[in-house]
């Protein structure tokens, strides 16, 4: 076995292709591989961006219809409210009317009993002689 020394101009030649392939391969392949993974990781960055923010906005939103569902009660409830009071003065206030005229009536039937109790009494004493000369005959026949 024999050592033998490669010659120098033939790997001179092979440094020079490998350098010019590194070149090449680095304009060609690395270059734009390195610039799409860079354009890549910049769009991943601003998705990210923008799904914090329409987190934040939906979020904001969210706060939004909570105040408003609130507000929408709070109204619903104020309205209930008066509408139930409101109600409640006019069954009152009818009660009242109701009552007064209940009395009202009340009052005129009792004048008009009193006055039928004496038109009665009177037309029974103006009868009593009758009465008593029945009351009489009765009791004669017994």
């Amino acid at each position: 076995m024999s050592i033998t020394i490669p010659n120098p101009w033939l790997m001179l030649l092979v440094f020079i292709v490998f350098l010019v392939t590194m070149f090449l391969l680095n304009t060609w392949l690395f270059k734009p591989l390195l610039g799409f993974m860079d354009e890549r990781n910049t769009a991943i960055q601003n998705d990210l961006q923008k799904i914090n923010n329409s987190d934040a906005e939906i979020a904001k939103i969210n706060d939004e219809i909570k105040t408003i569902f609130e507000n929408a009660k709070k109204e619903a409830n104020t309205i209930l409210e008066n509408a139930t009071n409101e109600a409640q003065a006019e069954y009152e206030s009818k009660m009242l009317k109701k009552q007064s005229e209940s009395q009202a009536k009340l009052k005129t039937f009792r004048l008009d009993l009193q006055e039928q109790k004496k038109a009665l009494e009177t037309e029974i004493v103006a009868h009593l002689p009758e009465f008593e000369m029945a009351l009489q005959n009765k009791i004669q026949q017994l």
